[in-house]
């Protein structure tokens, strides 16, 4: 007798990012010298204190909560991936940084009581977010900030579109960059090209839709960049 059918086996790239798989990949990712300028930035943005308890969101390996650990009175690290935690805890106890902790969680869903935090810090996280997701990590950032707290975060800031002037540039951008890297630049291509037919791509805001829901979020003092790359920076503050 035969078994029923065995169901296809779903294309590696149709399906949603295992982190599990790509601690490496981020490890070399913020070794760079664009995310290190970008880390640097965000980190001056947030104007950090001695007393300053941090939440960064997505922190992946470390990139934001290693460098901004020395400078803070307590940092939480928040990431939604085991490996991720895992990796950065190693880290944390190698290094002996002894005012961080790990949580395990979602964006839009912080395991932290309201007004526990003075800064809110986070880089490349929200756009693997839907846009309803998006706006639940806003209530929840502005939830857990103290009054006068500040958000500062960069992502990528455009939209998969060809309407607009910077979305198109950035596109293009993108498209060139992995041509030049041959073969294996088209086949990821042609993989990111699968993903965004199937609905399973990032999901990147643009600068004008962060200006936008930040200030429907209730923060005060919002400013938005759209940067040389596809990425830009934001900051606010939520009110006294």
């Amino acid at each position: 007798m035969h078994g029923p059918p065995a169901r296809p086996r779903r294309l590696r790239w149709l399906r949603a990012k295992n982190w599990e798989e790509h601690v490496d990949d981020l490890e070399r990712m913020a070794d760079s010298p664009g995310f290190r300028a970008l880390r640097d930035r965000i980190l001056e943005l947030a104007r950090l204190g001695a007393s300053d308890r941090l939440l960064d969101i997505g922190a992946g390996t470390g990139l934001l909560a290693l460098a901004a650990a020395p400078h803070v009175a307590q940092v939480s690290a928040l990431d939604v991936s085991p490996a991720m935690c895992r990796h950065l805890e190693y880290k944390l106890n190698r290094l002996g940084i002894a005012n961080a902790e790990i949580l395990l969680n979602t964006a839009t869903d912080l395991p932290l009581a309201d007004a526990a935090v003075d800064v809110v810090l986070s880089n490349y996280c929200f756009h693997h977010l839907s846009d309803p997701e998006k706006t639940r990590a806003l209530a929840e950032i502005r939830r857990v900030l103290r009054p006068g707290g500040r958000l500062v975060f960069g992502d990528m800031m455009f939209r998969v579109s060809i309407t607009n002037r910077r979305d198109r540039t950035v596109i293009a951008l993108l498209v060139k960059r992995m041509i030049q890297h041959g073969p294996a630049g088209l086949l990821r291509l042609a993989k990111n090209a699968t993903r965004i037919l199937a609905g399973r791509w990032e999901h990147p805001a643009s600068v004008e839709w962060w200006h936008d829901a930040l200030l429907a979020a209730g923060f005060v003092e919002v400013a938005v960049q759209a940067l040389e790359h596809e990425g830009g920076i934001a900051s606010a503050r939520k009110p006294e």
